[in-house]
């Protein structure tokens, strides 16, 4: 009897064990797993598509669905994502099987379409630069130059505007109205202690021909009409003879000076725009005073005051933006050769250009930043 127990009990055992395998291979299906490549975000112009598909591991007999704002748009393994207007958009991916969901957030940032017309650099530390500055050493003429801006604009990155008198033109793809209030935003990387301040020039398309070759109005600054700003100011930079030396350079005030090579920090052997063929070239605008100063006596620490109100890649507390990084102007701003007040009732270019002739020691020169433009009348 004891023997016949046994085996029953043997059996139950064998029994239970098969049971458990059995359950363990369906409780233990992998659940899906959503490969991005670690590319979540994207940023592209109006009108711009993007396709997002995702590698997914463990999907089989999955269901898929894209959600913008908690709004299903497709339910298609893959989603066509078209940027119809400017902002940031959040859309969410949902994979689901019988053994689990994975998700992905994906943050797509709109903006205007543009154009650059033209990008003139003065000479600068992060002109030509490979690293930090994004270029490759190919930009060998004015196209290739305006293709790099554009590119490194696309993607959200600053263009660099060199020393004083360096410049970008910029166009959207449809005017900017002179409405009420501040009309478009500049995006640039200041922030508290480091103003880089680039005066706003605009333009109308008075004769239709789709290009920046009609008449640019300042839009005046909170340095405008003071003593110490300097009206229709022109600098020539000089080639250097040798790599990885500084740029000379002169005035129409009768002054001289260098902007220095840094060879601490950089490495690219020219800071002279290498698709500027003349060996001088000159650079005209409004300089500012400089206000950028050491605040430790030793070299150590230099500081870049804002100025109040009307500059580009500046810190102000009235137009800058913190949450944009961007600072606002009023087309009504603009005025005429001699400070007069001129009525625009909408632009198509704009053009931002250094304003200062300053370096700050271990710093380098001061130099304009560029990140973006943006109409904020729409």
């Amino acid at each position: 009897m004891k023997r016949v127990i046994e085996i029953l009990f043997l059996s139950v055992i064998v029994a239970i064990s098969l049971s458990c395998n059995i359950d363990k291979e369906i409780t233990t299906a992998l659940p899906p797993n959503i490969i991005d490549n670690g590319k979540t975000s994207y940023r592209l112009q109006v009108g711009d598509e993007i396709r997002l598909a995702p590698n997914i591991e463990n999907d089989d007999e999955a269901a898929f669905s894209w959600s913008i704002e908690g709004s299903v748009v497709s339910t298609e393994r893959a989603y066509i994502f078209t940027a119809e207007s400017r902002g940031r958009v959040y859309i969410t991916f949902c994979v689901t099987t019988t053994s689990g969901e994975a998700r992905q957030e994906y943050t797509i940032d709109v903006i205007d379409r543009f154009t650059v017309y033209d990008y003139t650099p003065a000479p600068g530390q992060f002109i030509n630069e490979l690293k930090t500055g994004g270029f490759d050493g190919t930009q060998t003429t004015p196209e290739l130059a305006i293709a790099y801006a554009e590119r490194r604009l696309t993607e959200g990155s600053w263009v660099s505007l060199g020393g004083f008198g360096g410049y970008i033109i910029i166009g959207l793809d449809q005017s900017i109205d002179n409405g009420e209030g501040a009309d478009f935003a500049i995006a640039c990387n200041t922030f508290d202690g480091s103003s880089e301040p680039g005066v706003v020039w605009v333009m109308k398309d008075e004769n239709g021909d789709g290009e920046p070759n009609d008449r640019w109005y300042e839009l005046a600054g909170s340095e405008t009409g003071k003593s110490e700003t300097v009206q229709n100011y022109e600098v020539t930079y000089h080639r250097p003879t040798e790599a990885m030396m500084p740029v000379e350079w002169t005035d129409n005030q009768g002054n001289s000076g260098a902007i220095s090579y840094l060879e601490s920090f950089h490495s690219q052997e020219y800071y002279y725009p290498l698709w500027i063929e003349a060996d001088s070239y000159t650079l005209r605008g409004t300089l500012l005073k400089a206000r950028n100063y050491d605040s430790t006596g030793s070299g150590a620490m230099w500081v870049n005051p804002h100025y109040d109100w009307g500059y580009a890649d500046n810190a102000s507390p009235e137009d800058y933006v913190t949450a944009e990084r961007a600072n606002h102007f009023d087309i009504a701003n603009a005025i005429d050769g001699q400070g007069g007040a001129i009525t625009i009732e909408h632009i198509d270019f704009v053009k931002v250009q250094c304003a200062v002739q300053a370096e700050s020691g271990w710093h380098g020169e001061l130099s304009t930043e560029v990140c973006g433009l943006y109409n904020l009348n729409q």
